[in-house]
């Protein structure tokens, strides 16, 4: 929104007019002296006050005025020169750009339009407006600002997805809207270290401690851990076994944060009512369990994931509507963008758009693993150029350190935490 709002105020604040007043603008209305009688029903206030031929904009010395020959007439002209925008003119740029806009916005569009309209007329009067560099660009904005109008079009017919298109969905598609009342126990996989008093001690000791010494702590750290997690395992194991036997998940989660080593209110077991497409990917194995079902241990990064079924029932279609609207409308606006798009068949000449290829270095040149140059020095059996005036000589082969090398991590569709993979209701 921001990018087309930006393009179409650059091509609007040229193409809008930017017509010279004849007439001063219009009074202020004048302001009632209250009466000392009865009280009056207050007018309209703010924006709702000014009329819509009433100037908000005025741009004092700046208007399209023909040239004269007499200097004395031009400063006159000048000096009675100003260009206005009424609150009509105004309200309908804004419109374009962005239907109810709101006041705050209008207020950064009033500072900004004024400044465009100044700086649009010097370039008028420069003659830039002739400038085929300037044509070009545009006709590449009309380009974009249709585009985007076409999009906009295309949504607002898009959404208007008919009663009985969202009725047959939903007959279609009935499992999607089954609803779960879902309980979740989440086992840690790590157990929270306990805190040292001596801390610091510890941390002043190992900055001592020699490299060989550190490597072997760190693998002893390391099946410290792998046991932890072999001991959280056989946790999750075990009140799997006990929520399957019927006992309660909140007693459950407590111990198994307990085990964890874990402080602090443990998350509540029940999650609520969830669909199959609230349910983490990984996970949604256990919407095909019966009420009353326990599902096996979930392994995941973070920790074990065991879930219980309490009930099953399908959403009513008052309350899936509305997500079906939105479903059939981004499928709607996505079928015909498709279809337009592959109106045209495109065809690049891949001999201009093809990358340029690497420059080749004649044999010998310092740096690409050749033989020295004629101009070389040889001095501890490296190659060095021949130093310049005013410049030491460096090693032909000495070449800039490799840019560090950066890895993204791909995301993953577990949750970090055990309440974010269902909503809250």
């Amino acid at each position: 929104m921001h990018y087309r709002f930006l393009a179409v105020l650059l091509l609007a604040s040229v193409a809008v007019g930017q017509a010279p007043s004849a007439t001063p603008p219009s009074p202020a209305p004048k302001t009632a002296v209250p009466s000392t009688g009865s009280a009056k029903t207050a007018g309209p206030s703010g924006a709702e006050s000014v009329a819509p031929e009433t100037p908000v904009i005025t741009i004092e010395g700046m208007c399209d005025t023909p040239k004269t020959t007499a200097a004395k007439t031009a400063v006159a002209k000048k000096t009675d020169c100003k260009t206005v925008v009424t609150r009509a003119q105004f309200d309908a740029l804004a419109n374009a750009l962005q239907p109810n806009m709101n006041a705050a916005t209008k207020r950064k569009l009033a500072d900004l339009y004024p400044k465009m309209l100044i700086m649009a007329h010097t370039a008028k009067e420069r003659g830039l407006e002739n400038d085929p560099k300037f044509k070009q660009i545009l006709q590449f904005a009309r380009l974009q600002i249709l585009s985007q109008e076409l999009s906009r079009s295309m949504k607002e017919d898009a959404d208007k997805v008919p009663a009985a298109e969202i009725e047959k969905y939903y007959k279609d598609n009935a499992a999607a809207f089954e609803q779960v009342s879902l309980q979740r126990l989440f086992i840690p996989k790590d157990k929270q270290a306990a805190e040292s008093e001596d801390g610091e001690e510890h941390a002043k000791q190992d900055a001592k401690t020699p490299d060989a010494q550190k490597g072997a702590d760190a693998q002893k750290s390391a099946a410290a851990q792998k046991a932890d997690e072999e001991a959280m395992k056989k946790e999750a194991d075990s009140l799997q076994a006990r929520a399957t036997a019927g006992e309660d998940f909140d007693k459950l989660q407590k111990e198994a944060y307990d085990a964890a080593g874990l402080k602090g209110t443990p998350p509540a077991s029940n999650i609520g009512k969830l669909t199959r497409s609230e349910v983490p990917v990984n996970h949604r194995a256990v919407m095909d369990l019966k009420p009353g079902q326990v599902s096996q241990v979930l392994t995941e990064p973070n920790g074990y994931y065991i879930y219980k079924v309490v009930s099953k029932e399908v959403k009513p279609l008052d309350q899936a509507r509305d997500e079906i609207r939105n479903t059939l409308a981004q499928q709607r606006m996505q079928d015909t963008m498709e279809k337009i798009q592959q109106s045209g068949k495109t065809q690049l000449n891949e001999a201009y758009f093809a990358a340029p290829a690497a420059p080749q270095m004649a044999p010998g040149m310092p740096g690409m693993g050749g033989r020295p140059g004629p101009g070389a020095i040889m001095q501890g059996g490296h190659p060095m150029t021949t130093p310049q005036p005013g410049q030491g000589a460096a090693p032909a082969s000495q070449a800039p350190p490799p840019a560090a090398q950066t890895s993204t991590p791909q995301a993953q569709s577990t949750p970090s935490n055990p309440d974010s993979s269902a909503p809250k209701n």
